[in-house]
């Protein structure tokens, strides 16, 4: 039998739901969710507005009014504490006079780090910290991992048979998962501010990589990612388009200047990396290192089983999202991951379960990678 959950639990899981109505809205920043209680009442409530406007403890302030002197502060994340595009909400508390906060998490951000946490104890408010830490870290999982690393977060997707195989031998895919399930994946893009294909991909689907039939879209659409070493991939297509999204290319010296000038025309960004000595033919550290510059929280991989497996030997993935459809394709389908890393049973990658949903005749498996630190 579980044990029933504190009042502070309760208001910091409230908090919790709160912060995910930011979570599309939110990036780069992150999704914060806040609560403000003055005996035992809920007086204020909020969470992250868009990048430049209000944080949630602001939005709960203004909503509590009076009521928020002498209250308790429920936040999922430390508030910050230093003037960006928006003032500190260390110092609204402050200013607010409440008299205690409740912080799930400490904000890895080198501008905070436990500095909105130091300035509201030295203003005599009582803090207390890591009340449903593990369920706040599960959700912020993309900000806290590209703030610690400057790396964005990385997110396989994949639609598999029920022998394991993403398309039939002549290369058909569409459509293994069910209605439901494939709108789940457009919710899952609108997350994440990168999706990435390969060449291969980019040439035989021809994709958008757009978001569609989602009721809360983010306020820029994804940057769409090529990765092309050697220039395969037509200035043609919707991914050429970029009035529906920006593309960007990752590509090397290997790709041809003409190649590289029919892209650009197309108003396609290029970035030119160093090879990578085997897998896919880009170097994928920098890859993810560029990413991470731009702000880039959370990718969302949609390529084939090569450019899955090589950010899987390199242990760039994080997370997988695996939809497991309602056929049989065959012992000669095309397999969902490619690697030659994997030589016996005790080399296998080992993968950690966190959720299993249904959406119609299709299992969602939600996977965090077990390597993922």
């Amino acid at each position: 039998m579980k044990p029933s959950l504190s009042y502070d639990e309760l208001m910091m899981q409230h908090a919790l739901e709160l912060s995910m109505k930011a979570r599309v809205i939110a990036p780069p920043n992150p999704w914060v969710g806040c609560v403000i209680t003055n005996d035992n009442e809920i007086v204020g409530e909020g969470y992250t507005q868009p990048p430049g406007q209000a944080h949630a403890e602001v939005v709960a302030l203004k909503q509590a009014k009076e009521k928020a002197r002498r209250s308790t502060v429920y936040v999922t994340l430390e508030p910050c504490s230093h003037f960006g595009r928006t003032p500190p909400c260390s110092n609204a508390l402050i200013e607010a006079q409440v008299s205690r906060v409740v912080i799930g998490l400490e904000d890895p951000d080198c501008k905070v780090h436990g500095q909105g946490i130091a300035q509201l104890r030295a203003a005599g408010i009582e803090v207390i910290t890591g009340v449903c830490s593990d369920l706040i870290r599960q959700s912020l999982a993309p900000y806290l991992h590209q703030r610690k690393t400057g790396r964005p977060y990385c997110i396989a997707k994949g639609a598999v048979s029920i022998d394991g195989r993403i398309g039939a031998v002549d290369g058909t895919s569409q459509w293994i998962s069910s209605p439901e399930a494939r709108h789940e994946a457009h919710r899952l893009r609108a997350e994440s501010q990168a999706i990435l294909v390969g060449a291969g991909t980019a040439c035989k689907d021809l994709p958008r990589l757009t978001i569609r039939d989602i009721a809360q879209p983010p306020i820029k659409p994804p940057l769409r990612v090529i990765l092309d070493a050697q220039g395969k991939v037509l200035a043609t297509g919707p991914l050429f388009d970029t009035k529906d999204a920006p593309t960007l290319i990752f590509t090397t010296q290997e790709c041809p200047q003409q190649v590289k000038r029919s892209w650009e025309q197309c108003g396609v960004e290029v970035a030119v990396i160093s090879k990578a000595k085997d897998g896919i033919g880009v170097n994928l550290e920098e890859v993810v290192d560029i990413l991470g510059k731009r702000g880039i929280l959370q990718v969302l991989i949609e390529g084939g089983g090569s450019i899955i497996g090589a950010f899987m030997d390199a242990q760039l993935l994080h997370s997988f999202n695996l939809n497991i459809g309602a056929c049989i394709l065959g012992n000669q389908g095309i397999p969902l991951v490619r690697t030659d890393a994997i030589g016996t049973l005790s080399q296998a990658v080992k993968l950690n379960l966190i959720d299993v949903k249904v959406f119609g005749d299709t299992v969602r498996l939600n996977y965090r990678f077990a390597y993922t630190k």
